[in-house]
Parts: C-alpha cells; sequence; structure tokens
C-alpha cells in the first residue's frame, strides 16, 4: 500500500471540537500534519458529513479553525483532511505542531 500522506504527522493527544450541524462534539486528535490529522470521535453523531469545522486550542490562547473532510473512517477513527484554510489558521497550526513535538 503506497502513502498518499503530503505532509508527515506528528502524535499529537489534544482535544478538538469537530462542529457537526454547528453543534460541537468532543474529539480526541492522535495524529497532526498540516494537511490533515487522525481522530478519534468521542461523542459524534454516526451520519456522515462532506465536511465540518475543527476547533484545536492554539498555542498563543486562539483557537485554530480548520474545515475538515473525512477521507475515510472506521469505528470511532477517522482520518480528515484538511480544505480552504486561512495563512492565519496554517501559522497557528504550525506552532500547534511545534508544541506537540516537544511534548
Amino acid at each position: 500500500m503506497s502513502e498518499r500522506r503530503i505532509a508527515p504527522r506528528s502524535r499529537a493527544g489534544i482535544f478538538a471540537n469537530q462542529y457537526i450541524d454547528g453543534v460541537p462534539h468532543l474529539a480526541d486528535v492522535l495524529e497532526l500534519s498540516m494537511t490533515g490529522a487522525l481522530v478519534r470521535r468521542v461523542r459524534a453523531p454516526d451520519a456522515e458529513r462532506a465536511g465540518y469545522a475543527l476547533e484545536i486550542a492554539g498555542t498563543d490562547g486562539a483557537s485554530v479553525w480548520l474545515c475538515a473532510s473525512s477521507v475515510w473512517r472506521v469505528g470511532d477513527f477517522e482520518a480528515i483532511r484538511f480544505v480552504e484554510t486561512s495563512h492565519v489558521d496554517r501559522l497557528r497550526l504550525a506552532g500547534v505542531l511545534a508544541q506537540s513535538k516537544l511534548n
């Protein structure tokens, strides 16, 4: 099986909110990269969505808002890719990744 990831993932171990139909649902971000993540859905509806917002706490106290699209889902685990990320959120995400590498 060939590797399709564009950016390498780092172990994250941080919590995030998945906003599905405007309602926040807890998710555990297991792995994180600049282009996507592997999350464990803690409390979320089973219904599939084409996309949703993902909120991660940034290192500067401001939230990182990412538009996420599902790549695959097995049970509670879901691989997502980030689409249409703003420049500011890319910078904040880079800070989160740098911090997770230190821990």
